[in-house]
């Protein structure tokens, strides 16, 4: 019976598993155990839709609070400067197999040649903004959007919000960890206290100091799929730039570059591979290109994953369970997944987990992290824009796993919704057969069923994009949409973020 846990890490995965195990089951006693020394990452997050659904949906906080205190923006998804399209927009809605009525086809049949405002949130990222306006003048607010937030309010939130909740926080490193027959004993502190739960979850970060170093659970490397393992960050205070209501990301020579969009800050980094270029020579490129970064500094990291997330009583959360890089911003999408997966086993048993429930959440897990590599592969297996020898190589060599069925799918069949259920069943995927077929078709990857449109729907499908472009061009900016949602008279919908 689990009645005590220890969340051994204070940055975005130990506090928002603390928060979510605390909110759910509040019977729980939970401590967050974390050094000030270790610190954060702190860089600039962005998230996927899932976020604002966790955060206001799943655990009910004030949405009001959460953008005083940790000060998001919006992003309404990626925008792609990749393959041979000038640019193509990544949304958080269905671009491709949205089916308008009286067309022969959905709509990625009539998107080869011209894969602009598919859809309102498209057309929105095209022309600066990020909600479409209602007819008194305000913002028309949907749940499709994500957030660009600082990893470091965040977490500020999170840890206030903990407080208040009656989680406890120790200041502390780890000395020892002392091993037992389940798993994890008890934890020796540099401040001479041995502590001990039932539970412990491990939000070391990269350390992964209880799954990977004391119980030693076997690493599963991507490095096949996933050739890059460095980036150099940076960023500057905003001037006159307006605020984008997208992440950017930007072919480079070994990798690719992410802008996230702050209010008063606007950070950039570049992702690449050690094997094609040097550190310096990476930092070159990235302050060519940025001339307004005045300091860098490098991460390194593995991509790949724990063999398990679950052993014994250890629960690993986060970057000490897996790692990917943030080309699709699915570090705190992978986090709330986990810890929703987490408090609804534990809520499901009575806080009495059997073997068989640890060994389904197990394999849940373990198809999220491998379906994230797999929609990463496609980015880099069949992006044209660059003739470097990264590049060549990711043409060559990126293994594909399991979306390698996808891909000769949409090959012999285009942009087919017909066989979902078989090809990518909605209900196990996180980004849905639409998303792994915008990456296809943003890059042109070429199919055997380009469809010619009738005179009469070609005439329909331009009419709705016309619609969707006017729409979109009297929207309202990120800043017009945050004086908003800051007056005194705002109000959030109830039930809003309720599924």
């Amino acid at each position: 019976m689990i009645r005590e846990v220890i969340v051994l890490g204070g940055g975005t995965a130990g506090f928002l598993s603390a928060l979510t195990l605390k909110i759910k089951l509040p019977q729980l006693r939970i401590r967050v155990v974390r050094s000030r020394e270790l610190g954060i990452i702190g860089v600039g997050e962005g998230s996927t839709s899932d976020l604002p659904y966790h955060l206001h949906g799943y655990l009910g906080l004030d949405q009001t609070r959460f953008y005083r205190e940790a000060q998001p923006t919006w992003k309404l998804g990626v925008r792609f400067l990749w393959g041979p399209r000038p640019h193509f927009n990544y949304t958080f809605t269905p671009q491709v197999s949205s089916h308008l009525e009286g067309l022969k086809k959905p709509h990625g049949f009539h998107l080869w040649d011209d894969f602009e405002d598919a859809d309102v949130n498209s057309a929105l990222m095209s022309r600066g903004k990020v909600f479409a306006r209602q007819p008194n003048g305000i913002p028309e607010i949907r749940r499709n959007y994500a957030y660009h937030i600082e990893n470091a309010w965040m977490v500020d939130y999170f840890e206030r919000i903990a407080i208040e909740h009656g989680i406890e926080i120790t200041d502390a490193t780890v000395d020892q960890v002392e091993r037992g027959p389940e798993g994890v004993a008890a934890l020796k502190l540099n401040t001479s206290q041995r502590i001990t739960a039932d539970l412990y979850i491990d939000a070391s970060g990269f350390r992964s100091e209880l799954l990977g170093k004391a119980l030693a659970e076997p690493f599963v490397s991507y490095a096949d799929a996933l050739f890059c393992d460095r980036a150099v960050a940076g960023g500057w205070e905003r001037e006159a730039e307006p605020i984008l209501p997208y992440t950017v990301a930007e072919t480079m020579d070994a990798g690719w570059a992410w802008q996230i969009e702050h209010e008063r800050h606007i950070n950039r980094g570049y992702v690449y591979s050690s094997a094609f270029l040097s550190d310096e020579q990476a930092t070159e490129e990235f302050l060519k290109k940025n001339p307004k970064v005045k300091s860098t500094r490098i991460v390194k990291f593995t991509t790949g994953r724990h063999q398990r997330c679950w052993v014994g009583n250890v629960f690993a959360v986060g970057n000490a369970h897996g790692f990917v890089e943030p080309l699709e911003a699915t570090a705190i999408f992978a986090i709330c997944q986990a810890t929703r997966l987490l408090a609804g086993a534990l809520g499901e048993n009575d806080c009495d987990i059997s073997p068989t429930m640890r060994e389904s959440c197990d394999r849940i897990i373990r198809k999220l992290w491998d379906e994230i590599r797999d929609f990463l592969a496609i980015h880099y297996r069949f992006n044209t824009r660059l003739d470097t020898p990264f590049w060549q190589a990711c043409r060559h060599d990126v293994a594909l796993h399991g979306a390698e069925s996808i891909v000769q799918h949409y090959r012999e069949n285009g942009p087919c919704m017909f066989a979902q259920l078989d090809v990518l069943p909605p209900s196990t995927s996180l980004f849905q057969l639409d998303g792994f077929y915008t990456l296809l078709l943003g890059q042109r990857v070429q199919h055997t069923r380009l469809h010619t449109p009738s005179p009469r729907d070609r005439e329909t499908f331009e009419s709705m994009r016309a619609r969707t472009a006017v729409a979109a061009k009297n929207g309202l900016t990120v800043a017009e949409s945050l004086a908003y949602i800051r007056h005194p008279g705002w109000k959030w919908t109830p039930g809003f973020f309720e599924k």
